[in-house]
């Protein structure tokens, strides 16, 4: 096999797979429309948390490309012409109606095939709705190559995996689910995706098959968080401790509900049953086929639209309140605020008339609200302090002393359960749990 590579699209999913190779020694070429994107790469200023057994990406970035393992482009033309190996990890934007936009692969699709050739591989592992790598991907290939997938050049399937913040290890270690048009597309994908992870591969009787197991192990957690987080609303209807009533159920060994919280964000899980709505013909089959997931994925949706009700109501109404949040990303310890339930609730609670700041030296804070860089100075500032997750860097214990110290004039809203087992803090007044 020959080590060369490109990698189409370099999001959270592209340039930590490309890295990834390059580590591996393949000399890999990457390629994104997006040119301040690629001014970002060359300038090794990433702001993703992804580290390379403890290197942190900029620094592997940087060595990357010094040593010329790793080249980047916005244009396909430049791509080197011995290059017979294509890797797609373009994403597929949903808008609020759970609707698709597939414009972004269909033209990573359309120039790519302007530069294929004969005895080409192309695996998609872009998430992607069943039926899209042998409908949309293939037919847009042989469109504008004017080549046949499965007799000119081989296309396969490889559904991606990973959690953001560990991309590196997870490429290597995850199992692989690998599907292609042909028998000899799927040797090939096997072959290359194999040289970066030497876990067994699971070789699927079909793409269609690969596409669909992707989705519902993605659908599955969305189902399994919305549980917890109704779990969490009886709780609060009982007054009863969340974070007990989910340990006393998960003593059963059959049993595992997952911790609740504000939402679902980021780019995997809020899409998964979109992305098989996407496959069916419309609202009528989703609730035929698979009216779970559309249940699961509406309660996830409302979860910031409810949490701003209890804090509205906790505070007599929100109009004219001062709110920090400690934390914005999508999930714990993350710099990533892509479909982040953190910032739709400070959206939500912006809206109905409060004052919003947010305290987090990792994410990026949205231009609608304003930033805080001193613990003490926000904290004191505040009516209402939220944590709708978990990051890196703040002194909780610190923030729980100054509420403290406000005697009563600031509310602690903790929806990741920062508090939850010191029982004298469950006690006090200006304490509320999720």
């Amino acid at each position: 096999m020959e080590k060369k590579l490109a990698i189409v699209g370099l999001g959270y999913v592209g340039l930590p797979l490309a890295l990834t190779y390059a580590l591996e020694g393949f000399q890999v070429a990457g390629v994104d429309i997006d040119s301040r994107r690629i001014a970002s790469i060359d300038a090794c200023a990433l702001g993703m948390r992804e580290d390379f057994d403890g290197v942190p990406v900029n620094a592997v970035l940087k060595q990357c490309l010094s040593n010329g393992s790793l080249k980047v482009t916005s244009r396909f033309e430049d791509l080197p012409r011995d290059v017979t190996t294509f890797i797609i990890t373009v994403g597929i934007p949903i808008d609020e109606h759970w609707s698709l936009d597939l414009s972004m692969l269909t033209g990573a699709c359309e120039e790519l095939g302007r530069v294929l050739k004969k005895e080409d591989l192309v695996i998609c592992r872009s998430t992607v709705p069943v039926g899209t790598t042998r409908g949309l991907v293939k037919s847009t290939l042989e469109r504008t190559s004017g080549l046949v997938a499965g007799v000119d050049f081989d296309l396969a399937y490889s559904s991606e995996r990973i959690a953001e913040g560990h991309a590196y290890d997870e490429f290597r270690t995850m199992p692989l689910v690998v599907g292609g048009i042909t028998a000899r597309s799927l040797d090939r994908a096997t072959e290359v995706l194999g040289a970066v992870n030497r876990e067994p591969v699971f070789k699927a009787s079909s793409i269609e098959l690969v596409e669909t197991a992707k989705m519902f192990e993605n659908a599955q957690r969305d189902v399994n968080i919305a549980i917890a987080n109704q779990l969490a609303r009886f709780a609060n209807r009982f007054d009863i401790p969340t974070w007990e009533l989910l340990q006393a159920c998960n003593t059963h060994p059959r049993v595992k509900i997952l911790m609740p919280g504000i939402g679902v964000g980021g780019h995997c899980i809020p899409f998964a049953s979109p992305y098989l709505f996407g496959s069916l013909s419309g609202k009528d089959e989703w609730n035929e086929l698979l009216p779970t997931f559309v249940s699961a994925r509406e309660a996830n949706n409302a979860q910031p639209e409810y949490i701003a009700g209890r804090i509205s109501k906790r505070m007599g109404g929100l109009d004219g309140k001062h709110i920090l949040f400690i934390g914005i990303a999508m999930k714990d310890y993350s710099d990533d605020v892509s479909v982040s339930p953190a910032v739709n609730l400070a959206n939500v609670i912006l809206k109905a008339g409060a004052d919003v700041a947010v305290l987090d030296e990792v994410a990026d804070t949205p231009t609608f609200l304003r930033r805080e860089s001193d613990l003490e100075h926000a904290v004191c500032w505040a009516d209402g302090v939220v944590l709708p997750i978990l990051q890196s860097g703040v002194d909780y214990e610190h923030v729980r002393q100054l509420v403290m110290d406000a005697h009563g004039r600031i509310v602690l809203y903790d929806f990741r359960g920062v508090y939850e087992q010191d029982q004298a803090t469950l006690e006090q007044p200006w304490y509320v749990r999720l």
